[in-house]
């Protein structure tokens, strides 16, 4: 239903159901063509639904032991590293572009050359470097733990989403301000405050700060490559979420900060992480100091509401952070499933009654999330 053209390997974030949808995996492929390519009418092959056609096509490789799923897997894994620039390697958001897209709206006045496939930043910018490497290295670790033929395709995966995130970290990386700075994928920093309002707004391409995904992936980078680099990166992001100072690999220096008031959910996997490649206690203890400020906000149903909100989902990731941070303190890791990056949403028209918080600005979509679950 996302695959509309098998030989460029283009898809659409949005899947049509009423096309006659092709079995099997029988499809000529290009492996040659240039990255990003122009797009084809309205697609656009952005990054933010790659995670999830990747993990389907892995799994289905992985559990179902399909030669055609693992071929296409590492199809689409080698599309997003050819979208690399050769100069800077950093790739965009996107495998296709417009010539006059939304990016070109915003800041063509600026940058000529603009357009979607060629920024790190915004959603694009997260979803390239927080979301994707991270969810291509526990896809390539189920790969290499199946064996065989998938093994050699889980290296590969692993090693170039670790790839990625060194480069995201030197390319892009404030320490001044310990925030991402946006950029052209030639590396020119965009000049965001000139940016005109439409559907994208100057604050759209302002710095991004890190986030828990982020610091998920360059943990479970250096445990499954044993790069320090990854580890230093880490270390200075660590600090500016409120962990304290992880100091040097194997313990010197380290002085991790166990009054540390933050209760997100995603560091008690990058803590469990670093202790499996540290043997560290005091690493699983500030995961316990972590957990319990989440337990605080615990409702008496047993739900976990966010910040602010009043209300909880039941599948939200929170006690199942817990649990598997429960599993590795009673050593048995090994009866959970691995955690995986889960964090995908409708975007789409509602037409019910929506307050004000619930809808978008100039757009007609709005998020499950929001509809349902309260606001942030």
């Amino acid at each position: 239903a996302h695959i509309v053209d098998w030989p460029r390997l283009d898809y659409n974030r949005h899947g049509s159901l009423k096309s006659n949808l092709p079995a099997g995996w029988d499809h000529p492929f290009d492996p040659d063509i240039e990255v990003p390519f122009p797009a084809k009418g309205s697609i656009l092959s952005f990054v933010n639904v790659t995670p999830t056609l990747m993990h389907s096509s892995v799994m289905t490789a992985v559990l179902g032991d399909d030669a055609g799923a693992l071929e296409w897997s590492g199809r689409l894994v080698r599309r997003w590293q050819q979208g690399r620039d050769p100069k800077t390697g950093l790739c965009g958001g996107q495998l296709s572009y417009r010539k006059q897209d939304r990016a070109q709206e915003a800041l063509g006045h600026v940058h000529p050359e603009i357009n979607e496939a060629k920024i790190v930043a915004s959603y694009h910018q997260t979803c390239r470097y927080h979301h994707l490497p991270l969810a291509q290295m526990q896809d390539g670790l189920a790969l290499k733990q199946a064996g065989g033929a998938r093994a050699a395709l889980g290296e590969e995966m692993i090693r170039g989403a670790a790839e990625d995130l060194l480069i995201y970290a030197r390319q892009c990386y404030d320490p001044a301000s310990g925030r991402f700075i946006a950029k052209m994928t030639d590396g020119t920093p965009l000049q965001w405050q000139q940016a005109k309002t439409g559907y994208y707004v100057p604050e759209s391409f302002a710095p991004c700060p890190p986030d828990g995904f982020l610091a998920w992936g360059y943990a479970l980078a250096y445990r499954l490559t044993g790069d320090k680099a990854h580890w230093s990166v880490l270390r200075d992001l660590a600090k500016g979420m409120g962990l304290g100072d992880l100091g040097e690999p194997g313990g010197a220096s380290r002085a991790l900060d166990a009054k540390t008031r933050s209760d997100d959910w995603r560091l008690i996997y990058v803590l469990l992480e670093l202790d499996r490649a540290e043997k560290d206690p005091r690493l699983r203890g500030l995961a316990c100091r972590i957990a319990d400020n989440m337990v605080r906000r615990q409702a008496a149903t047993g739900l976990f509401p966010r910040q602010g909100r009043s209300y909880a989902r039941t599948g939200d990731e929170a006690p199942l952070a817990l649990l598997h941070l429960a599993a590795a303190l009673d050593g048995r890791e090994d009866v959970m499933p691995a955690p995986a990056f889960d964090s995908r949403f409708f975007h789409c028209e509602y037409h019910g009654q929506l307050e004000k918080d619930q809808t978008k600005r100039a757009d007609a979509r709005t998020y499950d999330n929001l509809v349902h679950y309260g606001s942030p």
